[in-house]
């Protein structure tokens, strides 16, 4: 008769129980029915909040009118100073996100990538690459489309300069208010609408702007000759046989491609150069960074991979993988904010379809490779340092 009585008491006990929970989960039912009520009540005496101060006009406003004539002119301004650019192709590289991409060209200046033309910009994208080929390497101009800036910053804190701050403008930063990248690269080759080229440090996908020939008579400082004055003074020195020593060639119009030699087919520099070594200068920043090359090693593991055979290129070498990852963690990938945070922690970036793992050791500038995989068998690769930024 016990044993009957106190199972009855754990089933009502359990009945109790039930019905406690099912309370329990009514209320929250409508506890959320109420936020989500207080939050539409909320939302709304925002956006009054906000259409009343848009259309708010002090007393001698309303009487004249200014203001609304004024915000009228500005915006009309606005949209008259506007520029927009229609991407001409697109690049396809390595690297599928910002973390771990190459800050510069010359840290990897063996990853390739290719620049495919649209069909839409030319009927025969192939005829507007006629000539690229005699040239050794080009100038890429492109959108950093991956600039997630709500806002725009005077100033900026270059990966170099280990969390200072400096004008913007004094930097290779894609934080910019227009956010226009500049590259030199090398030109492999050219075939048909597309171009490949070695010395990645842009994105897959990344819409590309334009493409023009580098010209070291042009575009190298120390290669500027000097230039006379007018013609009809050169003509005049010319007619009597007067030497040219500071005069080296006639006032032309700028580079179009269509120079007398080459960048490639050994043709010299002109005499005389505008300037010197030492007029051509840079930031200490620049020519001694702060940080030192960090010192990479390969784990056991890590060279297991790159020794496999899906790792092999054409070649039947994996040592390009190996170089690229190399370079890139040689420079410190990551970002002042994520350095700072997050030091001698675990680092994850893609290239290709490749999902390296590394370990940086602050302490003793170094970083430790201890696994590679194909990417495509890990579900979850990005990691915790989704605030890693694509600086220059």
């Amino acid at each position: 008769m016990a044993t009957g009585e106190r199972e009855q008491g754990l089933d009502d006990g359990l009945t109790h129980l039930s019905n406690q929970l099912s309370i329990a989960r009514k209320e929250l039912q409508n506890i959320r029915k109420d936020l989500r009520r207080l939050n539409s009540c909320y939302q709304k005496d925002i956006d009054n909040v906000i259409t009343s101060l848009k259309s708010w006009k002090c007393e001698s406003c309303s009487a004249s009118g200014v203001a609304e004539s004024s915000t009228s002119t500005t915006k009309q301004e606005d949209e008259d100073n506007a520029l927009v650019f229609q991407p001409i192709g697109l690049i396809t590289s390595s690297f599928q996100e910002k973390r771990g991409t190459p800050r510069q060209p010359g840290i990897c200046i063996n990853s390739s990538g290719r620049i495919t033309l649209f069909n839409s910009i030319f009927t025969n994208p192939s005829h507007a690459l006629e000539g690229l080929d005699q040239f050794s390497h080009m100038w890429i101009l492109f959108h950093f489309h991956k600039n997630d800036t709500t806002h725009v910053r005077a100033k900026v804190a270059p990966p170099r300069l280990n969390g200072l701050r400096t004008g913007v403008f004094g930097t290779r930063s894609p934080h910019r208010p227009s956010p226009v990248g500049l590259s030199l690269v090398r030109i492999d080759r050219v075939e048909g609408s597309s171009v490949y080229f070695s010395g990645v440090d842009m994105l897959d996908g990344t819409p590309v702007l334009d493409i023009k020939p580098y010209i070291p008579q042009y575009d190298n400082p120390l290669n500027l000759g000097h230039t006379c004055n007018s013609t009809d003074t050169l003509r005049d020195r010319l007619s009597v046989g007067e030497p040219l020593d500071d005069c080296v060639r006639m006032p032309r119009e700028a580079p179009d491609g269509e120079e007398c030699g080459s960048a490639d087919d050994g043709a010299k520099p002109p005499a005389h150069s505008a300037f010197t070594e030492e007029q051509i200068r840079v930031p200490q920043w620049i020519s001694e960074p702060i940080n030192s090359q960090l010192t990479v090693t390969f784990k056991e593991r890590a060279n297991s991979y790159l020794d496999s055979p899906e790792c092999t290129d054409e070649t039947g070498s994996s040592e390009n993988l190996r170089n690229t990852i190399t370079r890139i963690l040689e420079e410190d990938p990551r970002s002042v904010y994520v350095r700072e945070r997050y030091s001698n922690q675990f680092y994850t970036f893609l290239i290709d379809d490749h999902h390296v793992s590394c370990k940086f050791d602050d302490t003793n500038h170094s970083v430790q490779v201890y696994k590679i995989v194909k990417a495509s068998s890990v579900t979850e690769w990005k990691g915790s340092f989704d605030k890693s930024e694509h600086d220059h």
